[in-house]
């Protein structure tokens, strides 16, 4: 077994020393590249779902107000080469995710005294990312594709099917999704190891970064919510 495939188990199975050694040795661009690859392959599997989804939103919010029937009857059609596309569209939006993701870290982390570079910080969250981007990805993508809905639940929501998910309390609960928890908690852990710092410590940054995390993905699904009517 080489040693990238040893540190994709580690991550799962004992997520501290495993991190915190990636970290120590710089290492992302193996992991960082499978988890574009894989996030662009579960995206073509269930482009169809997704925008016969998408297309019933439009249709059923104010946007529809201002189409026309040509329009709305041609939300739901593609092309092979426009599903390509749309799949291969999502690569780079996750190099993206990661690189921000990366640096909030980064910046919480220094903010508190941690020692290290932005790459070392980078590696730790490229590799942690297995757990919500690659393993959280591809069993929503099945999910996805096998119940032909977008709406899947991996987190708090799931315990509350009649809930809108419109409303800010489906936003808020959203933010505890399962995989992106234990992300969360294995990082905190890898970072601990690495800077040899305490990890109830780690975790508490790590709660704050959460808190400012879901306080812009709740605002910013809240005013998109608004500017497109729904």
């Amino acid at each position: 077994m080489n040693e990238f495939a040893r540190d994709l188990i580690g991550v799962v199975s004992n997520p501290g020393p495993t991190i915190g050694a990636i970290m120590a040795k710089k290492r992302w661009l193996a992991v960082f590249s499978l988890i574009l690859l894989v996030t662009a392959i579960v995206s073509y599997i269930t482009y169809p779902v997704t925008k016969v989804e998408g297309a019933k939103l439009i249709r059923d919010s104010e946007m529809a107000n201002k189409m026309s029937e040509e329009q709305l009857a041609d939300l739901d059609r593609f092309t092979p080469v426009q599903r390509l596309f749309g799949a291969l569209s999502q690569m780079p939006l996750a190099a993206l995710m990661l690189l921000f993701g990366a640096f909030f870290i980064y910046l919480f982390f220094k903010a508190a005294g941690a020692e290290g570079s932005f790459s070392n910080f980078f590696s730790a969250v490229a590799y942690a990312s297995v757990l919500d981007m690659l393993l959280g990805g591809m069993i929503k993508g099945g999910l996805i594709a096998f119940k032909k809905t977008i709406f899947v639940h991996s987190g708090l929501t799931m315990f509350f099917p009649d809930l809108n998910f419109r409303s800010i309390p489906f936003a808020i609960l959203a933010q505890f999704d399962f995989f992106s928890l234990w992300y969360l908690v294995a990082l905190a852990l890898g970072i601990a190891f690495f800077t040899k710092s305490g990890w109830k410590k780690n975790i508490v940054i790590m709660a704050l970064y959460f808190l400012f995390k879901s306080l812009i993905f709740i605002s910013f699904s809240y005013f998109s919510m608004k500017l497109i009517g729904m």
